[in-house]
């Protein structure tokens, strides 16, 4: 069934009516479940007395899960409408192997995110089956949280603002010392096993807004303001989608060239370590690679980790960066 979006911002009386309507056809989806998993049948009669709502409204509330074949007319019964248990259970949704497969996968990593956005993965997808117990073909191995249990603070006013686009003042911890910004807060963010949050600052005359990262566990305080409200940027969403870790921003203009032996190449057929990463000619012994960076840490960790197999060809000043930082290495 497609969902109705929920409409955030500045409430108007035209948003409230519709907030109202969503929320009052939830409330008749779960009524409807209940009826179905308590009696195996529905009528669209009943629905108008039990839900107190019109006919039009009845119907269009059994409408897809008809065409979905999960409701089906009763042959004998006029007006019953069955709910198809060959197909579909309440218990636990029917899915093939495969499907079992790779939900276990994600149910399987989802445990390395740690706190409630973990709990929120394991409870949605242990709704549908059964998972602990049985035996999957799909592992991954990765690094792990040591107290995956741990509650992070400030979550649920996080959550709200984000998803309903209210600014925040935000309290966090800098070179020892606290600092307070006013922020618009954009997404949570995971990155080399630790979570992040993305915000903007609030702009400040001609001044080009940029993306910032803040780790969680520097967070001190955030305070939701419910009556102010922002509009996330167009270029905010590709600049995420573009990221490889937490060194970016809107501005990606430098590109690098890297040479490479052929020994890695499959690492990055299959991969992309790299912002815009782009295989551009191949050869005998080696290959290289076209990027677009925006920050020269966007880069310069997973050339380290490739050493002695990975070059830069330019510019010459991560050249020169990444010189000095194996020199240093070799030295300390």
């Amino acid at each position: 069934m497609a969902k109705k979006k929920a409409i955030f911002g500045k409430k108007s009386k035209g948003n409230k009516t519709r907030e109202r309507r969503y929320e009052s056809h939830k409330s008749q989806i779960v009524k409807l479940f209940i009826i179905l998993s308590q009696r195996g049948y529905v009528r669209v009669k009943d629905l108008e007395r039990e839900l107190e709502i019109g006919e039009r409204s009845a119907q269009r509330l059994v409408r897809p899960l008809k065409v979905q074949g999960m409701l089906v007319e009763d042959e004998t019964d006029r007006g019953r409408l069955n709910f198809n248990r060959d197909h579909y259970s309440f218990a636990k949704t029917h899915v093939s192997d495969q499907d079992a497969s790779t939900l276990a996968f994600l149910y399987k990593f989802s445990k390395v995110f740690g706190g409630q956005i973990s709990e929120s993965v394991l409870k949605s997808i242990d709704k549908f089956f059964v998972v602990e117990g049985e035996e999957y073909p799909y592992f991954v191995i990765t690094s792990r949280v040591n107290q995956p249990n741990t509650q992070m603070p400030f979550y649920s006013d996080l959550y709200a603002s984000i998803q309903q686009k209210n600014k925040i003042m935000l309290t966090y911890d800098s070179a020892g010392a606290e600092k307070t910004v006013k922020a618009w807060p954009i997404a949570f963010l995971m990155s080399d096993g630790m979570w992040y949050l993305c915000y903007l600052l609030e702009p400040e005359g001609s001044k080009k807004q940029e993306i910032r990262t803040i780790r969680y566990g520097h967070i001190k305080a955030v305070k939701a303001l419910p009556d102010e409200t922002f509009v996330k940027p167009d270029w905010v969403k590709p600049a995420l989608k573009e990221a490889r870790n937490i060194w970016f921003n809107g501005n990606r203009c430098q590109k690098v060239v890297l040479e490479a032996d052929n020994c890695i190449k499959d690492y990055f057929k299959l991969s992309e370590y790299f912002p815009l990463q782009k295989i551009v000619s191949e050869g005998p012994k080696s290959f290289r690679i076209e990027l677009t960076i925006c920050h020269p840490l966007e880069v310069v960790p997973n050339i380290m980790r490739f050493i002695p197999y990975i070059r830069v060809i330019g510019p010459s000043s991560l050249r020169g960066e990444v010189r000095d930082r194996v020199k240093q290495w070799l030295t300390d």
